[in-house]
């Protein structure tokens, strides 16, 4: 017993506690008064004036729905009865929200959109050069001179990302067929990969001078690009790796599309000549 006091600590080296307990006998306090929708609508509030302090004139963004007349046109081939049931436009404007594609016409001249919907404005105004929509049709890809990618809605027509992609004007930029993958290039014939969330992949050296256009083979497995140094190259898309160079334009080549699906290449040239190459042999077959 001595030996187990020995070892406990001395009370008497600890001073009294003047500690007593008070709050069980005080009445029970409400709980703090919640503020939090009060600083919400105080900071919306605020978000509404603008820098001189006057109140702003909030105008909501028309959305516009391009897969609306796909939409109608589907349900109308399902229950289209006969080859001969045809659409056609009523001259009134309450049947504008009947429009369908194209291609739902026997005289697609009926569906030309012709009315003005809406004017963007990048930030720093420079000119756009190409303009491609995604592969999802929902938004509109832009390459500008100082660049940048700049991602819009093509529903309601404002900015959702802009992207310093290349470090001079962007020239060329072409999606693949099965939407994975784009390819850009540049004033300095600087080619880059870019996959759909804009993470870019590759940069390599494509040619020396500036590339004007590029175009994807049928299976993805090869593009060509056309550039002011008066070629067209065929690259390997996996290797990064030139495959072939078209040489026969005697100035610049401003285009160059391969066919949907078929071994073709056409390219266009500054000295009015339009060429028909066959990518296989690297030969001209005709020149218009």
């Amino acid at each position: 017993m001595t030996e187990v006091q020995s070892l406990l600590p001395d009370s008497t080296h600890f001073p009294p506690s003047s500690w007593q307990p008070s709050r069980i006998s005080d009445p029970p306090e409400p709980p703090p008064q919640d503020t939090r929708e009060a600083d919400l609508a105080a900071l919306a509030a605020q978000e509404k004036l603008g820098h001189d302090g006057k109140r702003q004139r909030v105008r909501p963004r028309r959305t516009v729905d391009p897969f609306g007349g796909l939409e109608r046109w589907k349900i109308f081939r399902t229950t289209q009865t006969s080859v001969h049931d045809q659409l056609f436009m009523r001259t009134n404007p309450s049947y504008l929200i009947n429009l369908l594609p194209p291609n739902a016409y026997t005289n697609p001249a009926v569906s030309f959109c012709s009315r003005y919907a809406h004017t963007s404005t990048n930030k720093i105004r420079c000119p756009v050069n190409i303009v491609k929509w995604t592969p999802d049709a929902r938004r509109v890809l832009t390459g500008s001179t100082s660049g940048e990618f700049t991602l819009w809605n093509g529903l309601t027509f404002n900015f959702e990302t802009i992207l310093q992609a290349h470090d001079s004007a962007v020239r060329a930029m072409e999606w693949s067929y099965s939407g994975q993958w784009l390819i850009s290039a540049d004033n300095n014939g600087i080619i880059k990969y870019f996959q759909a969330n804009m993470n870019n992949l590759q940069v390599f050296q494509g040619h020396q001078e500036s590339i004007r256009d590029c175009s994807w083979a049928p299976n993805d497995m090869r593009f060509a690009t056309g550039s002011d140094d008066g070629t067209v190259k065929i690259w390997n898309f996996e290797l990064m790796k030139e495959e072939k160079t078209l040489t026969g334009h005697g100035w610049d080549v401003k285009c160059v599309k391969w066919h949907p699906t078929k071994g073709l290449l056409v390219s266009g040239s500054k000295d009015n000549l339009i060429k028909f190459w066959d990518p296989r042999t690297s030969k001209v077959l005709t020149t218009l």
